[in-house]
């Protein structure tokens, strides 16, 4: 729970820093991760929820993944996987047939064939009332409140989630190499040898659109849902995430994905906003020789940030302890520095003191004090003494007694 809302959180900082870009997108929401710093970039209205096809088959691929021993173990196709999946795409499994997990998930991924999603859940389950209350489960798990599985499939009926709920999903799903594997693979041919092809590099090829710099893609359609295209990508060592939902045209879901893609890497970068041992700021320092602390930075910090931002114009506010006493000790926090862009705060460095600071030792004034008391001490008895000397005791009285006459 608290992971959720501290990505609604970043989700609502990040959107209103940079959702007003230059771009136009026909898909009615989008989103865009930058993976690097697992960062919300850019919105579209991604907390919307609505239909979303067979990118519901990345949570189907996820909850497989995480439910079987062995990819190469084998399942036998049953007459019921094949059942009720007219208009659909199929990758042509037949009932008898005996298949690996690797095939079906090949198929589920590729082509994104509902026969494979059937059968998945089947075999995973018992069948596939169960295996969707496990990817609602697994849904509740990553805290996804605008999210209802009703089959494995995309279908659209009572089947809905949120750009943003499907990152979330996908996110979670690269977390396994097997899955990035399969999700970055365009084409395969199962054990009974039928042969698939991933239907992004299909439309991509149609259309002359370069998707090179793609790692990975799951596209989806139905009528409600629109043309959708969830995918990941790098381009100059930044690893970006996209998810594009509602698109009326084909191929404009892989054209908004591609646009995200490009214009972010052409108008941002990162920048290196605080350097290591830079001085930060001067304090004084008490009772003590020496008569200034001064900071300076133990690391480097770099943002991704638009190229328009001018570095030189970048100040550092610091807040915090303004003179050092001999009550804080080295490794003591001091206070921190804001990293500010005019009225943007691009990130806070905490500061520390990281050395002791030799103080006046007071208590060893004492020591001459007392000699200086003792001296005189010594004098006076002395002078007392002297006194003495000079002037014997006087003669005692006469107090001898007469005799009365």
């Amino acid at each position: 729970m608290k992971k959720f809302f501290i990505c609604i959180f970043t989700l609502f900082i990040f959107s209103m820093s940079v959702s007003a870009i230059d771009i136009t997108l026909t898909s009615k929401e989008a989103i865009i991760y930058n993976l690097n710093d697992d960062n919300v970039i850019y919105e579209k209205n991604s907390n919307e929820q609505t239909k979303i096809a067979s990118l519901t088959k990345i949570m189907t691929s996820l909850v497989v993944l995480e439910n079987i021993n062995n990819i190469d173990d084998t399942v036998t196709v049953e007459y019921k996987d094949l059942q009720g999946l007219k208009g659909y795409a199929v990758a042509g499994f037949k009932a008898g047939d005996t298949v690996t997990y690797k095939d079906l998930l090949y198929a589920l991924m590729l082509p994104s064939a509902a026969d494979a999603a059937n059968i998945l859940a089947r075999s995973i389950a018992g069948n596939t009332e169960e295996f969707v209350n496990m990817m609602n489960d697994k849904a509740n798990k990553l805290g996804l409140k605008n999210t209802k599985f009703s089959n494995p499939i995309g279908m659209d009926n009572d089947n809905y989630s949120t750009a943003y709920d499907l990152s979330i999903i996908l996110k979670e799903a690269i977390k396994s190499d097997l899955f990035k594997e399969l999700y970055n693979t365009d084409s395969y041919t199962t054990t009974n040898n039928i042969k698939l092809t991933k239907t992004t590099s299909k439309i991509a090829s149609k259309y002359n659109l370069d998707i090179s710099n793609l790692t990975g893609s799951k596209t989806g359609f139905t009528d409600e849902a629109g043309y959708c295209l969830a995918s990941t990508a790098t381009y100059n060592n930044v690893n970006y995430l996209v998810v594009t939902l509602n698109s009326e045209e084909l191929p404009n879901h892989i054209k908004d994905t591609l646009n995200l893609y490009n214009y972010f890497d052409t108008n941002y970068s990162y920048k290196e906003i605080l350097k290591d041992k830079q001085l930060l700021k001067t304090i004084k320092v008490k009772d003590s020789k020496t008569k200034e602390y001064k900071i300076y930075s133990k690391k480097s910090i770099t943002k991704y940030l638009s190229n328009d931002i001018d570095i030189s114009k970048i100040e550092y506010k610091y807040s915090g302890v303004e003179k050092l006493n001999r009550k804080i000790k080295k490794g003591d926090y001091l206070g921190k520095v804001k990293i500010v862009y005019g009225s943007d705060t691009l990130d806070t460095y905490k500061v520390y003191l990281d050395k002791d600071i030799k103080y006046y030792n007071y208590w060893l004034l004492l020591i001459p004090v007392g000699i200086v008391i003792l001296i005189i001490w010594i004098k006076i008895k002395l002078k007392k003494k002297k006194r003495r000397l000079k002037n014997p005791l006087k003669k005692k009285k006469n107090t001898k007694k007469y005799k009365k006459r």
